[in-house]
């Protein structure tokens, strides 16, 4: 009996001892296995991401980025399809050293852009401010009224040259931001409807085609002109004390302000509460799908179920980064009109504090006016911009159950 105990004893160490071995006898070969699936799954996946990117059609993105010099700085000399392959692969951290510099030289070149007219227009107002100083000396009162004219019909004339380039600047840009749309959101609705999201397709739809034909004609025929009509009855109140308009203007500034606000929160409502309950719809017919094919086609539905994630997640992979580069190119396109218009608003604020105690108090009135109104044609690049933005985005984060 004790010599039995000693040999169970035996054997139950000997068994102890060679566990390790046995265990990595039969965890290596699994771990291996496993390895060479992932590597096989990868390189399948690289090349359905690599079929479809030949299949697309980026030739009017990539005009428009050859047309943008500061989008193709933050694209840093690649083409939309490098730039695209890159943000797929990973390896998308651009220069940011590079960036701020780019940044930097575009305020400066504005800010020395803006100097002729800011040393221009102060020196006419201050000038005028003085000879109007000295009208008793003139004997005649009608005099200072005379150089008033002339003095404020001057500083007319220098900035609204350069708010008419101002318009123009912001019509451009919004007519680019359009162009942006109708190249990216093709591309964004094919590879969503290829991931699975055929109704967030047909919602997404209808809110590119409300911001892209109806809210940029309203920002185009109808903002645009408000800011025309403040601008000229500023022009008007500050000709002479007798002419009061400023509860006018006031009245004109905040049907802006409301149509602008109205606009961008029915646009976002819609689009964000139409797309999310698409989304979750979406999201609920392609797990489906794929539960199905696996579990009831037989022998092969694992197989076909593979497959299909391989599809659906190279789509995917498409979907966002054509989204990511889109944001991108908006960012280059608006980046220099923003920047401009900034300036000019704080130059017009500049010259509005030197001339208010040193020259005309109704042409310091007036620039003052225009700084503010400044803020409106800044408020329409940047709404229109937004909503692109917010749009790409629920496309980006819509069917993304993989």
């Amino acid at each position: 009996m004790r010599k039995l105990k000693v040999l169970v004893l035996s054997i139950f160490m000997l068994l102890i001892c060679l566990s390790p071995i046995l265990a990595a006898n039969y965890t290596l070969p699994q771990i291996c296995f496993a390895a060479s699936a992932e590597e096989d799954l990868s390189d399948k996946l690289d090349d359905a991401v690599g079929d479809q990117l030949g299949d697309l059609d980026l030739s009017d993105l990539e005009d428009i980025l050859n047309n943008s010099g500061n989008a193709a700085d933050l694209f840093q000399g690649k083409s939309f399809l490098e730039k695209l392959a890159s943000i797929i692969s990973g390896d998308f951290a651009n220069d940011s050293t590079s960036i701020w510099q780019a940044l930097l030289n575009l305020i400066f070149d504005n800010l020395l852009s803006f100097l002729p007219i800011i040393a221009t227009v102060i020196a006419v107002a201050i000038l005028g401010g003085m000879m109007q100083n000295l009208k008793p000396n003139f004997g005649n009162k009608s005099m200072g009224s005379i150089i008033h004219f002339v003095t404020y019909g001057v500083v007319v004339i220098l900035i609204f040259s350069v708010i008419m380039r101002m318009i123009s600047v912001t019509t451009s840009t919004i007519g680019s931001i359009k162009a942006q749309m109708d190249a990216v959101f093709p591309i964004l609705l094919t590879m969503l409807t290829a991931v699975g999201g055929s109704v967030s397709v047909s919602v997404y739809q209808t809110a590119m085609a409300l911001l892209a034909s109806l809210i940029i004609n309203i920002f185009t025929i109808f903002l645009m002109p408000l800011f025309l009509i403040s601008t000229v009855l500023s022009l008007v109140s500050n000709l002479s004390n007798n002419v009061k308009l400023d509860k006018f203007i006031s009245f004109i500034n905040s049907m802006f302000k409301w149509v602008i606000g109205l606009v961008f929160t029915v646009f976002i409502g819609f689009a964000s509460i139409q797309g999310i309950a698409a989304g979750s719809i979406d999201g609920l017919s392609i797990k489906t799908a794929k539960f199905a094919i696996k579990s009831y086609v037989p022998i092969v539905g694992s197989y076909i179920s593979d497959g299909l994630y391989i599809v659906l997640a190279s789509s995917s992979l498409i979907k966002n980064a054509v989204g990511a580069c889109g944001m991108l190119l908006l960012a280059g396109t608006i980046i220099a009109p923003v920047i401009e218009l900034i300036i000019f608003m704080l130059a017009l604020k500049l010259m509005a504090g030197i001339i208010e105690p040193l020259g005309d108090g109704k042409i310091a009135s007036f620039v003052s006016t225009l700084s503010k109104n400044m803020t409106m044609l800044i408020s329409m690049i940047v709404a229109v911009s937004f909503m692109y933005v917010i749009l790409t985005g629920l496309v980006m984060c819509s069917a993304n159950i993989l």
